[in-house]
């Protein structure tokens, strides 16, 4: 039996964290009266002015504190308990946000934790592992194809993957609509062939949901090994694979549509362990398939060859391993995607402040040094490396060696003029979360080195501080987020109207259930070659789309795109709000 906080944060202020309560019986021993000249040696040692014990000064203090904390930490129980029924009644009955109500109780368990710890009993390590792996497979399969059956989805980039391994299966090469382009040209993404064979099967968005979710659930079983052979022990090993499960980033990552850069959060995490367990073969095939994921992915494996390099003091493959990554990556942006593409790399546009080439833009930060640091140091990006490091304690901090691998895509993100890639939450945060975790293991192992008494409470703040920031997702375990409304149960009878082989614009939200086709469009792009075009008409007039306006006259609707084209369709189909389109002319 062992408290979740040890010894209490309360007893360690106030200095009687190692003391117990005297024996209220006979109090310390006594030893037996000395005999002969013994006891005058012993009446001259003990010729000082005697002093009352302190022990027991200090035993009175800790029971009259527990009593004093009592109703305070039955109070703390009430409000938890309230708390925890609001939850329930707020994902049953939306009348307040869950994330705050699951904010309150987490405050309020937190602060009971303080006043008065609570034992909990033991726990297999292993058994720790294996249902927090299965409990977020499943938690999180779930939030993701309920997210798209409640058209909560979007044509980028869950409809742009569906659509990209459709065509991989049916052998129609890599290619997309969204926009309509080979795939290579935009993103270098090959690791997409390994769904081939289950879209032969079952194709469509619920695979690679599902497949994503178990990926990285997966990924806590290399966490798990990497810290039980740093720390020695199990406990903490099995605490840091649910420091992962419960990480904000990896919920974020996970929850917005399918992303292949997710893959390379739980390759890297299988190269890693390869690395520190002495399996060559697993650090290559893991360091591969990353590259794989993305041509961007490659700056994650330069960072995992210098952690190779430095940290683990094996200079030559993790030279190798730096220096390949950054071949392909060249390769990769000068040669390959602008033969695809039939145009420069398109996303170097990031990093136009500093140069307009990969080269330039390594020039460029290299010569302004004192600006780079200037725009690193800007409130939304400090903003945004606290919110990575605040779930993991700070513990990156205290192994600098360890944290040089998410160095490169740390790089890729701050030097960013867009700011969506220093949001903690997306997916650009894949090739920077696995080594942050690393340099967490690392820093608590130095932390359990200089004390016994602070790790399991840095581990608990970090707990905290995870599941805080990580709050939004139980929005998604609410009722009205998973479970169709009328209006979208209608949507389905005018999806399933729209042949397969139609070429179709539609509004986002309905694209990735559209995907298994050739051509898809986000509406109004691609409307003068569609077929069919699906909208809703509750969201007209468009905001975004001021150019774009709608007539309806009886079953026959206008749609007028600026400058002077205009397209005339049937109605097809109705539901609700939901208006199906088949073409008729243009004009």
């Amino acid at each position: 039996m062992s408290p979740i906080f040890p010894r209490g944060l309360l007893r360690e202020l106030l200095g009687v964290v190692r003391l117990r309560d005297e024996d209220p019986l006979g109090g310390h021993p006594v030893s037996a009266p000395p005999v002969g000249a013994q006891a005058v040696a012993t009446a001259r040692e003990h010729s000082r002015p005697l002093h009352p014990p302190r022990p027991r000064s200090r035993a009175a203090a800790i029971r009259s504190l527990k009593l004093g904390l009592a109703p305070a930490a039955r109070l703390l129980d009430a409000t938890a308990l309230a708390l925890g029924l609001a939850l329930l009644t707020a994902l049953v009955h939306w009348w307040a946000r869950p994330e705050i109500l699951f904010l309150l109780l987490l405050g309020a368990v937190s602060l009971r934790l303080v006043v008065a710890p609570i034992v909990v009993p033991a726990f297999h390590p292993r058994r720790v592992l294996l249902t927090g792996v299965v409990a977020y497979a499943l938690a999180f399969s779930f939030v993701t194809v309920s997210r798209h059956l409640t058209f909560l989805t979007h044509a980028l980039d869950l409809g742009y993957y569906v659509q990209l391994t459709w065509n991989l299966a049916g052998g129609r090469g890599p290619r997309v609509s969204l926009p309509e382009m080979h795939a290579w040209g935009d993103h270098l993404s090959p690791i997409m062939y390994l769904f081939v064979p289950i879209f032969w099967v079952a194709p469509g968005p619920v695979v690679l949901l599902i497949a994503q979710s178990v990926a990285l659930a997966l990924g806590a079983l290399a966490v798990f090994g990497i810290a039980r052979r740093r720390l020695g022990d199990g406990r903490p090993a099995a605490a840091f694979a649910v420091l992962y499960l419960v990480n904000p980033s990896l919920h974020g990552i996970n929850v917005r549509d399918f992303h292949a850069a997710a893959l390379a959060i739980p390759l890297l995490l299988a190269a890693i362990y390869g690395a520190e367990t002495r399996r060559p073969w697993m650090f290559v095939a893991a360091a591969l398939l990353t590259l794989l994921c993305r041509e961007d992915a490659a700056l994650a494996v330069v960072g995992l060859g210098a952690w190779l390099a430095v940290g683990r003091r094996r200079w030559l493959p993790g030279a190798l391993t730096a220096a390949a990554a950054l071949a392909v990556l060249v390769v990769d942006i000068r040669w390959v995607i602008p033969w695809y593409r039939g145009a420069p790399y398109p996303h170097l546009g990031r990093y136009a402040h500093l140069g307009g080439s990969l080269g330039g833009i390594l020039t460029g930060a290299l010569r302004h040094p004192l600006a780079v640091l200037e725009s690193v140091l800007t409130g939304g990006r400090l903003v945004y490396l606290l919110a990575m490091l605040a779930p993991l304690g700070f513990l990156p901090l205290l192994s600098p060696v360890d944290l040089l691998g998410a160095l490169p895509a740390l790089a890729q993100n701050l030097l960013s003029g867009d700011p969506i890639l220093q949001h903690h939450r997306t997916q650009y945060q894949a090739f920077v979360l696995p080594f942050l975790i690393v340099a967490a293991i690392a820093g608590y192992a130095r932390v359990a080195r200089r004390s016994d008494r602070w790790p399991a409470a840095v581990l608990g703040v970090a707990m905290v501080a995870s599941l805080a920031l990580a709050s939004r997702t139980v929005n998604n375990f609410a009722l009205a987020r998973w479970w169709p409304a009328t209006e979208q149960r209608a949507a389905y009878g005018m999806l399933a109207g729209v042949p397969p082989a139609a070429t179709v614009s539609a509004q986002d939200p309905y694209v990735p259930h559209l995907s298994l086709r050739a051509l898809v469009f986000v509406f109004p792009v691609g409307i003068e070659k569609s077929d069919y075009v699906l909208l809703n008409v509750a969201t007209y007039p468009w905001r975004s789309l001021p150019d774009v306006t709608m007539e309806r006259d009886g079953q026959t609707v206008t749609i007028r795109v600026s400058p002077g084209r205009e397209y005339r369709y049937a109605v097809a189909g109705e539901a609700g709000p939901h208006l199906s389109l088949r073409r008729l002319s243009s004009s």
